[in-house]
């Protein structure tokens, strides 16, 4: 779908994103510039690592009609990761580290010893790639089965650092790697075979829908609008949802859902956030059937940062949440 909506000129780069997110919401600058910032790193990650996949994942519509993700494998190694993926996280983090360190100043001290560590060669504990294993152990589904087991926060206290800036380093370099893979794999995703709320590639939460015009199935016709595609707000992939359920719960009652939009807003037809009742998440969502205006899609999510506040200011939860959209 992404390449699909790239010839027919509907995306932008994240240059031309920003300037429009800061013409029409001065406010949101800041925080627009620092997720550009690493939106921009990631970029220039995928172009530093190698074009192949870190590992071979099997394409199987079975293990997908499952609910398993894609990536499933490739979390499952980070208990005990091999010398490639070792390789591709220190490769990635000495792009990502600088780009977090300009996008969150306080943290960047931290950052920096954090970047000096990793790059250390050799085999020397809590350094270089012993280090990059044990912080992929310990954001790894499977951390109970490293060795030895290890949060975030033990590594920081042995290493005098801040748990924030050292679980900042991990999950953005992470998000380089999994942003890299999804190209690599979201074209191949049969869309036929997920109805899950959860991204078939990396299983990460829809941070942004897209109302694109097409033909509906039956399962899925429910307006003319047309379909309804999740954005993931981990690795970027596209995926169908059928449009009337809730993303998170299965609601399909619309008396348990409703629309919240800013009134008087000149985007109010096109930019909405879906609530649900019955589990108090919510869905931002955008219609880019009407709307003729360029979108980008990792930092669409920024541009309606207004909307969760409305959301989360009555109780409702994002989906995806993320240091932009965590306003508590």
């Amino acid at each position: 779908m992404r390449k699909i909506l790239q010839e027919q000129g509907r995306l932008c780069d994240v240059d031309t994103a920003l300037a429009d997110i800061s013409a029409r919401r001065p406010a949101l600058t800041d925080i627009a510039t620092s997720l550009s910032l690493l939106l921009h790193a990631r970029g220039e990650a995928a172009s530093a690592l190698p074009t192949g996949p870190v590992l071979e994942i099997n394409i199987d519509p079975a293990t997908l009609a499952k609910g398993e993700p894609l990536l499933a494998p490739f979390f499952a190694t980070f208990a005990k990761p091999d010398a490639e993926l070792l390789s591709r996280f220190v490769t990635a983090a000495r792009i990502v580290l600088p780009a977090a360190a300009q996008a969150f100043p306080k943290l960047a001290p931290e950052l920096a010893k954090i970047a000096v560590l990793l790059d250390t060669p050799g085999t020397d504990k809590d350094a270089g790639r012993d280090l990059a294993a044990q912080l992929l152990a310990a954001i790894g589904p499977e951390a109970e089965f490293a060795t030895p087991p290890q949060t975030i926060e033990d590594i920081a206290g042995r290493l005098s650092l801040s748990a924030p800036a050292l679980h900042m380093c991990s999950t953005e370099t992470l998000l380089a790697l999994l942003c890299h893979a999804a190209r690599l794999l979201e074209g191949k995703v049969d869309q036929d075979a997920w109805r899950r709320g959860y991204c078939p590639v990396c299983g990460g939460g829809p941070d942004v829908g897209l109302l694109k015009e097409g033909q509906e199935e039956s399962e899925f016709l429910v307006s003319k609008a047309g379909q309804l595609w999740l954005h993931c707000g981990q690795c970027g992939t596209l995926w169908r949802f059928p449009r009337l359920r809730c993303v998170a719960c299965g609601c399909e009652h619309p008396e348990r859902t409703e629309l919240l939009v800013v009134k008087d807003d000149p985007r109010e037809d096109v930019e909405r956030a879906h609530l649900c009742q019955d589990c108090r998440s919510y869905l931002l969502t955008v219609n880019l059937v009407d709307r003729v205006d360029r979108v980008n899609l990792e930092m669409l999510p920024i541009s309606l940062l207004h909307l969760d506040v409305l959301a989360q200011q009555r109780g409702f939860e994002p989906l995806a949440p993320s240091p932009w959209n965590s306003l508590s």
